[in-house]
């Protein structure tokens, strides 16, 4: 009988290290562009477009539907660093590493990343690279704890419900409704308007437009006469007067 091998025990620092250092997707070094999602994970951005172009994009990131739905960041990378071949990157403003001892926020308004120890350090209300303002709800930790991971996850969805309705409301207002309520144009009966331009409660009336429905007090029969056809004649043709033209008699 020979010993079945134990599988090497990965160790636990190069595993964290691995998710600051290498793609979510390709598991290759993080290189420029690179982009995050709203959870806080680190892509190369042309890995990730093009997963998404060939429609294999992992279920685990199945929330990642185009471009709208990942961030372009800026990483500072370390400089002078020519030891290793893998580029290493650090917080601009503290100089602590990029490698998963400490926290780092990305500001989402305008990508740049920052170590927590940053923004507390030296509090503004603007991106300390850009000058860039943002709120306290544009920052995105990056590789979050479980429970960060699942705040962030509700806040997702909390916001795609709110683009969903905004949708919903606009498609509205393209069709002529305005808080459930059709608005009434002025276009016949079509909306609920009378002849004499009165809503019916969102009811079609049959009534039709008359121009003497509209006409001024004392109005005689003339003033329909210009705006429609003349009323039919009571004269009847006989023999005699045949050949009479029409109202001339």
């Amino acid at each position: 009988m020979y010993a079945v091998k134990k599988p090497d025990k990965v160790d636990p620092n190069e595993r964290r290290l691995s998710k600051w250092v290498n793609c979510s997707l390709s598991y290759e070094p993080l290189r420029h562009p690179v982009v995050i999602d709203k959870l806080g994970n680190l892509f190369n951005k042309e890995a990730l477009v093009e997963a998404l172009l060939k429609k294999n994009l992992p279920k685990q990131f199945g929330y990642i539907k185009g471009l709208k739905d990942m961030i372009t960041v800026e990483l500072a990378e370390i400089p002078g660093d020519t030891e290793s071949r893998e580029v290493k990157f650090q917080c601009p403003i503290t100089g602590l590493e990029f490698n998963g001892k400490y926290k780092f926020f990305a500001i989402r308004t305008c990508g740049h990343i920052l170590s927590a120890k940053g923004f507390k350090e030296v509090k503004s209300s603007t991106c300390l690279i850009c000058h860039k303002e943002f709120v306290e709800s544009d920052k995105i930790i990056i590789n979050g704890t479980e429970e960060e991971v699942t705040e962030l996850w509700e806040k997702m969805k909390e916001e795609k419900l709110k683009v969903k309705d905004n949708g919903k409301k606009s498609k509205k207002l393209r069709n002529g409704d305005v808080n459930g309520k059709e608005v009434a144009l002025l276009s016949g009966t079509k909306h609920g308007i009378e002849g004499n331009g009165a809503q019916t409660n969102g009811k079609a009336s049959t009534k039709k437009f008359k121009a003497t429905d509209l006409a001024p007090a004392h109005a005689t029969s003339v003033y329909a006469s210009i705006f429609t056809s003349s009323r039919k004649s009571d004269f009847k043709e006989t023999y005699s007067c045949r050949s009479l033209p029409l109202g001339r008699n």
